[in-house]
């Protein structure tokens, strides 16, 4: 148990830097959105690929921060009918659920493998006022669904083994 707790941990630092870089996006994008509606407003200058900038770098915000959300437990959860559960079958279904949503994600990211190698192959392009390739957008979202898919099996075989998660106090047995 003490080992999975240290690779939760190790992990939590590289998830933890996603969700930084994440958050550095998302203020570099808002200083963007704010310089480019100045210069429109005072001197009829806009900042030529603010819209292609900011729709490029909203994937990479949402997607490199999935998984550090996950591991913090914030993201929503139901709870109105497990709630009533006995404790063993609670930690049952979160696990069960659990494997479902690495699944799910592992899945996810295998499509967004296959849809980053395609858009690099082709060497896609975005086509606006500036132009840059949007395949480095298209592997961040298969990298942030692969770090997605291993925090939901690490959150699994943790629960499983009687570890408790962040965020688990929602839906305890009262």
């Amino acid at each position: 148990m003490k080992n999975l707790e240290r690779l939760r941990a190790s992990y939590g630092v590289v998830l933890t830097q996603c969700g930084l870089l994440a958050g550095i996006l998302t203020f570099a994008v808002m200083c963007l959105v704010v310089a480019n509606a100045l210069l429109r407003f005072i001197f009829n200058e806009p900042i030529a690929g603010t819209l292609e900038l900011t729709e490029s770098a909203l994937p990479l915000m949402i997607f490199l921060s999935l998984a550090l959300t996950q591991l913090k437990g914030e993201h929503i959860k139901v709870v109105l009918l497990t709630q009533h559960f006995p404790a063993p079958l609670q930690r049952f279904v979160k696990v069960i659920a659990m494997l479902l949503g690495a699944l799910l994600f592992a899945w996810a990211a295998y499509a967004g493998w296959n849809m980053a190698m395609k858009s690099f192959a082709i060497g896609e392009l975005e086509r606006g006022s500036i132009r840059f390739p949007i395949w480095p957008v298209k592997f961040a979202v298969f990298f942030g669904l692969a770090l997605l898919a291993i925090q939901f099996l690490l959150d699994a075989i943790y629960c499983a083994m009687g570890g408790k998660l962040a965020g688990d106090e929602a839906g305890e047995a009262q």
